[in-house]
């Protein structure tokens, strides 16, 4: 179906857009040279706003930053939304060591392919991660020298791959791992297949390190398989690899637990068949019980989407001095949030035997609770985080629910935390802790799909298990810019997401052909 661009004058919402960047409302108080923001954080820190459209920097999904020191400068990966070829690396320049003051935004590069990791490696080059591929430049007279490619061909299809996003580490010897997320969210088990052909090509690559040419060879090995999506990678300088596990979307919110993995050459962790440590998923007899199978050194709580993990090496936060630190992403009662493990000589989280998380207020509650981990195939022992962030979901007039993705030391100690959704550059520093309510922040009226009758029946039961925004702020989702609203060669997102070959969502199970006419309909339908 092709969808004019202007299909959505003169449709009536009747509610009001999400919290977005612009709702980051600062308070009157300092945290470290920044504003502060009404987010709860651990004792002696808090949160303060780097950089938003109101303060210059109109981001339209960041993802991850790089410091270039001593130049007072940040580097931000942008993809522009989930279409190809719409993303920017972005140049941020402040007036002082704090970035405080923000004296220029502006566009490096454009017309990249979802661009996410950015990192410095071998030969002073800076690498980018895109989904088709990995670059190295360099910075000169402010400017990017021609990007060369390194890694070529990664696993790609614009539409039709749920995890296409590139992250990377390099190996003591140079060696290249590098990210291949599944195309679909089970391989499209739940449909009735009996075996998963993604196997043979999800998971780590491993490209080797030529140093006589300071390249990387072409011919890659799948070091690891099993692994969904393994945007939060990390190696220790035990050697030690790390890898978050964002696990399959069940619609149960209780299960599947997101799971901490040790890599090992030629293991398998048991995507799609097995979750947690021994729960089969049904789509094969005996799914936990595959040759290589390696359970999950820790698990964590269920949905919280990890998608970065750094160790903190600094002096600024003392309590998180060599501790591990995770950004859950997850838009459920127990994501939005940074915690930190404490960890052993080789940058392994301590376990122990029983493990507890706090949940989000569920409307009308207001308190947070407490709970303990355990998952339906039994408990284990596994690793407890603290949360470091841990009062950041949404609250109406006092901040919007955070999206942590990236995380990033910076020079001085502080912590730089890229929000995507929210379109920020946050700073955890040393300070007094958010408490208490702030005045409501203004929203604007938008205009929408028509939300009421059965559309809304359709995307409540199929997607807000996932996507809770649909239940109280849905502009979040449904707009224009950078939402499912949002239009590439005149076809929205959400239409993608429907109607995709390979199952995209919802990850349930594809919806009827009739179901998918109503929701279509309506944004093509003036009410």
């Amino acid at each position: 179906m092709d969808l004019p661009r202007t299909w959505m004058t003169g449709l009536v919402f009747g509610l009001y857009a999400s919290l977005s960047s612009a709702n980051y409302q600062p308070l009157d108080s300092n945290c470290d040279g920044l504003p502060q923001l009404a987010v709860g954080t651990m004792e002696n820190t808090c949160l303060g706003l780097v950089a938003n459209a109101a303060r210059g920097a109109a981001f339209i999904k960041p993802r991850k930053a790089l410091e270039v020191s001593p130049q007072r400068q940040l580097l931000v990966t942008d993809m522009g939304g989930w279409g190809a070829k719409r993303g920017m690396l972005w140049s941020l320049e402040f007036s002082d060591d704090q970035y405080s003051q923000l004296l220029s935004a502006r566009k490096l590069s454009t017309g990249l392919n979802l661009p996410h990791d950015i990192k410095f490696g071998p030969g002073g080059y800076i690498y980018l991660g895109e989904a088709d591929r990995i670059t190295r430049f360099r910075l000169q007279g402010g400017e990017l020298t021609p990007p060369e490619t390194i890694v070529d061909n990664l696993p790609f299809a614009a539409g039709k791959h749920l995890h296409p996003l590139t992250s990377f580490v390099f190996l003591a010897n140079g060696d290249l791992l590098v990210n291949a997320g599944s195309r679909t969210d089970d391989c499209g088990l739940a449909a009735g297949q009996q075996r998963c052909d993604e196997i043979a090509a999800v998971g780590l690559r491993r490209y080797r390190y030529l140093p006589e040419t300071g390249r990387w060879d072409a011919n890659f090995e799948l070091y690891a398989s099993g692994l969904r999506n393994s945007v939060a990678l990390l190696v220790h300088p035990s050697g030690t690899i790390l890898q978050a596990e964002n696990s399959t979307d069940l619609k149960d919110a209780e299960e599947p637990h997101e799971e901490i993995n040790i890599i090992r050459r030629g293991g398998f962790y048991g995507w799609p068949y097995c979750v947690n440590r021994k729960l089969d998923t049904g789509y094969i007899a005996d799914g936990c019980n595959q040759p290589d199978y390696v359970e999950p050194y820790s698990l964590m709580p269920p949905h919280v989407a990890p998608l970065d993990m750094i160790y903190y090496r600094g002096d600024r936060i003392p309590a998180l001095k060599n501790q591990l630190l995770v950004s859950w992403h997850g838009y459920r009662v127990i994501g939005n949030r940074l915690v930190s493990y404490p960890v052993n000589a080789e940058g392994l989280p301590l376990l122990r035997d029983r493990v507890t998380y706090q949940r989000d207020p569920i409307p009308p509650e207001q308190a947070f609770t407490s709970h303990t981990l355990a998952p339906r195939d039994g408990s284990g022992a596994d690793a407890q985080h603290t949360e470091v962030i841990g009062q950041w979901n949404q609250q109406q007039g006092v901040r919007p629910e955070g999206a942590p993705v990236g995380l990033l030391e910076l020079q001085d100690g502080s912590i730089l935390i890229v929000d995507d959704k929210n379109k920020a550059l946050l700073r955890l520093s040393n300070g007094q802790p958010y408490v208490g309510k702030q005045p409501r922040i203004q929203q604007a009226a938008i205009d929408g799909i028509n939300f009421d009758g059965p559309v809304k029946h359709l995307l409540l039961e199929n997607c807000a298990g996932c996507h809770n925004e649909l239940q109280g702020n849905p502009g979040q989702l449904l707009n224009r810019e950078d939402g499912w609203l949002q239009q590439a060669d005149g076809v929205t997102l959400l239409e993608r997401k429907l109607t995709s070959e390979s199952g995209f969502m919802p990850p349930t199970g594809k919806l009827q052909n009739s179901s998918i006419a109503k929701i279509l309909a309506s944004l093509n339908t003036p009410k």
